[in-house]
């Protein structure tokens, strides 16, 4: 084989262009190889290891992780600048209270659990919540608490909260402390993007203990919310913590939508 057609790219071959990154000195294969589009990467796995050798199989867990945290450690450090170019985040953020600190935090969490997107973006709004331009010191400190309960959410947990954060700004609360768990449930579930009450019950009960939504107790046969009525109708069970958590998310996805349309300099 000539020295031109060794060099030529391996990108349509699948089987081959995997083969070449799972060798550890291969660093330059794999960054090539975890260039290519999602699907590609999947398709070119997924074909070598049902027809490849039983050894690979040994290091592909790895490299699968491996390229997941190389395209998310990118793209959050991309955000990151852009903020800080925007002067939505101060270039000094590191040396603030908790500045650095929720910096390795993110970063951990991202090497350790490869988070989906809706578990990055949580993290990812709270860490900016922390680190923005003339955050007051006490709300730093109280967004810092809400990066780390986003720390131990799951993704669903996340979108059942983002769904009673919606009734609560829906004002189609229920009417009264004598609803059911599964009537509000059901109520939640209506704005949910999996729109399954059941999804809505399993949730429900960590984010209750993290203090998201309010508790519920149990009364004769049946379970009820333990705010006075007037609460329960207005808020859907939602509380200032998980009002804050929501808002949070918020503002980071308009910062970050204000932020992409802005030419760079």
């Amino acid at each position: 084989m000539s020295d031109d057609s060794a060099d030529q790219s391996l990108v349509l071959k699948p089987r081959e262009p995997f083969e070449d990154a799972i060798l550890p000195e291969n660093a330059d294969e794999l960054a090539k190889f975890m260039d290519q589009p999602l699907t590609a990467i999947a398709e070119a796995i997924t074909g070598a290891l049902a027809s490849g050798p039983k050894s690979w199989t040994v290091m592909t867990g790895h490299i699968v992780q491996g390229m997941l945290k190389g395209k998310l450690f990118p793209q959050v450090c991309r955000e990151i600048k852009e903020l800080r170019d925007n002067g939505k985040i101060p270039d000094d953020f590191a040396e603030k209270k908790y500045g650095f600190k929720s910096w390795v935090d993110l970063l951990k969490t991202i090497d350790e659990e490869v988070p989906d997107d809706d578990k990055l973006e949580a993290l990812k709004a709270m860490f900016y919540s922390v680190n923005k331009t003339n955050v007051p010191g006490k709300e730093q400190v109280f967004n810092y608490q809400l990066f780390q309960i986003a720390k131990r959410l799951t993704s669903g947990e996340l979108l059942t909260l983002h769904a009673v954060y919606k009734l609560y700004r829906s004002g189609r609360c229920s009417n009264g402390i004598t609803e059911s768990l599964k009537n509000w449930a059901a109520q939640v579930s209506q704005f949910a993007d999996h729109g399954s009450l059941d999804f809505v019950m399993r949730h429900e009960g960590k984010l209750s203990q993290e203090g998201l939504i309010t508790e519920q107790i149990q009364t004769g046969s049946a379970p009820f919310v333990r705010e006075q009525q007037n609460i329960w109708n207005k808020d859907g069970r939602i509380t200032e913590l998980g009002i804050r958590f929501c808002e949070n998310i918020q503002t980071y996805r308009a910062e970050k939508a204000e932020t992409s349309q802005k030419p760079m300099i």
